[in-house]
């Protein structure tokens, strides 16, 4: 396919790749910019698209790949996919929700040691952190399987303020169940948050969820806070910058420790920012 989009001269060395827009979830925080821009929505790529693009970056040095998407495992092709770029020779990792991993995918990705990571957004407050009626525990199920077949599965929790009065739980059950890291990070409002703006946390209210955490005892799983609620990535009217800007704790590393290939095979330096 010679009418694939060019990759820069010089990429990092791990890309995520957004192999599609689709999910079976609404999540009101959702930060996937087609959401807020629906006119810049990309086509996907086909499989064999995928493939050739895969090939490309391994040729640019690129030695990680992430597949996400969306719901990365609704694409049919997903298994190829990542099967591709193990025999490529790269890193590989999945983040999905967990909706719809079942043990046969959980065993493909371990025979392949391929990492997996998921998102556990509230036990209670599930359904409206999801826009779904699924429930939690298929990703509670997810975890203890990592933890039973010794294979590592990390959980990303997004606090919004859907699910602030239960983080400590959702935190609780995340490490009892075996994750093996836990990240937490405050909702952004841009993509679907646009709409959602009332439901982001202020800076203040974000250190106060990480003090909570930090006072969980005899926790014995890793865990870490990604501090952005704005992404210097994208530009923000004067309103979001005013309410939620806060100067950034260290130097953002898009571009460099780590870009991103879109649905439609075109790259950007940050899941935050918007293509050209």
């Amino acid at each position: 396919m010679n009418d694939l989009p060019e990759l820069p001269k010089k990429i990092p060395a791990h890309l995520v790749l957004e192999v599609t827009t689709q999910c079976n979830y609404q999540c009101p925080y959702c930060y996937c910019f087609w959401h807020e821009f629906p006119e810049k929505k990309p086509t996907l790529l086909d499989t064999a698209g995928w493939k050739i693009l895969i090939d490309r970056c391994r040729g640019k040095g690129v030695k990680e790949f992430t597949f996400t998407g969306g719901e990365a495992l609704l694409r049919q092709d997903i298994g190829e996919l990542l099967d591709h770029a193990v025999r490529a020779g790269a890193r590989v990792s999945l983040f999905t929700n967990g909706s719809l991993m079942d043990e046969k995918m959980f065993s493909f990705c371990r025979e392949r040691e391929i990492a997996i990571s998921t998102s556990l957004q509230g036990l209670r407050s599930h359904g409206k952190m999801t826009g779904t009626a699924f429930g939690y525990r298929k990703t509670l199920e997810l975890i203890a399987l990592g933890r039973q077949e010794n294979w590592p599965v990390a959980v990303n929790i997004t606090v919004s303020r859907a699910n602030r009065d239960e983080i400590g739980d959702v935190f609780a059950a995340a490490a009892l169940c075996g994750a093996s890291l836990i990240q937490l990070g405050p909702m952004m409002p841009e993509g679907r948050g646009q709409c959602h703006i009332d439901q982001a946390l202020t800076a203040d209210e974000w250190e106060n969820v990480k003090q909570d955490i930090r006072a969980v005892k005899e926790c014995e799983v890793p865990y870490a806070f990604c501090d952005e609620i704005i992404c210097q990535c994208r530009p923000h009217s004067p309103e979001i910058l005013r309410r939620f800007s806060v100067a950034p704790s260290h130097p953002c590393n898009a571009g460099k420790n780590f870009g991103v290939i879109g649905p439609d095979g075109k790259y950007r330096k940050c899941l935050h920012s918007l293509p050209v």
